[in-house]
């Protein structure tokens, strides 16, 4: 009767673990990643229901984080894709490593700037994705479910000098010597909460200019709920940073698994399914609140970056019109048409009193600079003075008068 009891014990228990497993990562919405992500990669179902992304049409050595660039934002190191599914896959989720079946994306709901791990020395720095058992803990950081070290395989290495190109994937080292580098660098992992968002701290922007022998500038990032306006923006972005950040509603638009084309897995995967933790929206230990950004706040960006567009709208008509302007003249008189000079010149009305009265002030001005340049200062001579300069005088005279007598009577 005992056996029976402990074998029912363990039976519960075993299902209620499976469970468990099952609503950690089953109960994540991929409706909002689904069709996005449905052109670019394959939909895959692994153990116990564990549903995954693969990119396809990558080549044999491709690693996620090598095709972009890093930027440093208010959100710290922001990683700014080049892949058209790099939106959801570098800013949501977690990345696994199978022998298998690859690198494969395990989707969650909480976004962040990018979810990598760190490692530096005094001449490299390198990243690598974290795994599905990594989760972002309110005032502790990153927290691993499982012991975990990633391999030097993984890794994305670069020197200080090329950290911050804009193609990046061009200077990532060879997969051979990440081993010897792996070896000799130290781990950083610096994920932090400032006023309700997630910070990638990663290496000290400090340290990186110091090494790399250049300034990093902070850039801005422009969230954008529309997807079509979103890949519009990416594609003319120039220095800004434009981010797709669906609405509350499309995260929680969770679509019937058995509608969606999704693909059993031929094999079983080398992933620990019941270590697996998804940061979920709803779940009380993440105590993330970054990720339920409002649509106000979205439509408020977007009004923004309308107004700041209409700005330089605005800043460059007057010199458009005046750049045509300029063009059109009159071969005969030389003289510019003013026709289209509407946003320029004054109205109709105004334009017979504005000469009227912009003559008599230059009038008023020309007399005043003409009188005072003709008026010499004359200082005012009074009586006194007079009388001692007409003495003076006398006396001079006198002097000559005697001098003259002298030399003619010398002469006699």
């Amino acid at each position: 009767m005992k056996k029976l009891i402990i074998l029912t014990i363990i039976i519960l228990f075993v299902a209620s673990v499976n469970n468990e497993a099952k609503t950690r990562y089953g109960s994540v919405s991929i409706g909002m990643f689904y069709s996005s992500l449905s052109s670019y990669g394959e939909w895959l179902e692994l153990d116990a229901g564990l549903i995954v992304w693969r990119p396809n049409s990558v080549h044999a050595y491709w690693r996620p984080y090598s095709i972009g660039r890093w930027s440093w934002t208010n959100h710290g190191w922001y990683w700014d894709s080049y892949e058209p599914f790099g939106w959801a896959t570098y800013h949501y989720g977690r990345w696994y490593y199978d022998d298998y079946y690859g690198w494969i994306w395990i989707p969650d709901n909480v976004w962040g700037p990018s979810w990598v791990e760190w490692r530096y020395d005094n001449d490299y720095i390198g990243w690598a994705p974290l795994p599905p058992y990594a989760q972002f803990r309110n005032g502790f950081g990153i927290y691993f479910s499982t012991k975990w070290n990633s391999h030097y395989r993984y890794w994305n290495f670069v020197t200080f000098s090329r950290f911050y190109s804009h193609r990046l994937n061009y200077y990532i080292i060879d997969n051979s010597r990440n081993y010897r580098i792996f070896s000799k660098t130290k781990y950083r992992n610096n994920y932090f909460m400032e006023r309700d968002r997630i910070v990638n701290g990663g290496i000290d922007r400090s340290y990186v200019e110091r090494k790399g022998g250049y300034k990093i500038g902070e850039r801005n990032i422009y969230d954008l709920n529309d997807y079509e306006k979103y890949d519009r923006s990416r594609k003319s972005s120039g220095e800004r940073i434009y981010n797709y950040r669906p609405s509350e509603r499309e995260i929680e638009n969770n679509r019937e698994v058995e509608k969606l084309n999704i693909t059993r897995g031929e094999r079983k995967s080398s992933i620990e399914t019941d270590r697996i933790v998804i940061n979920e929206r709803s779940s009380k230990e993440a105590e993330v609140r970054t990720d339920k950004i409002s649509e106000r706040t979205i439509e408020r960006n977007n009004r923004t970056n309308e107004k700041i567009e209409k700005r330089e709208t605005v800043r460059e008509e007057p010199i458009r019109n005046q750049r045509t302007d300029e063009r059109k003249i009159d071969s005969r008189s030389g003289e510019t048409k003013k026709e289209n000079r509407v946003d320029v010149t004054p109205r109709k009305e105004e334009s017979r009193i504005m000469p009227d009265v912009s003559s008599r002030r230059e009038v008023k001005r020309e007399t005043e600079s003409r009188n005072y340049r003709n008026e010499t200062p004359q200082r005012s001579v009074e009586p006194s003075e007079r009388k001692n300069e007409s003495s003076k005088r006398k006396v001079e005279e006198r002097s000559n008068d005697r001098s003259k007598e002298r030399s003619s009577e010398r002469r006699r």
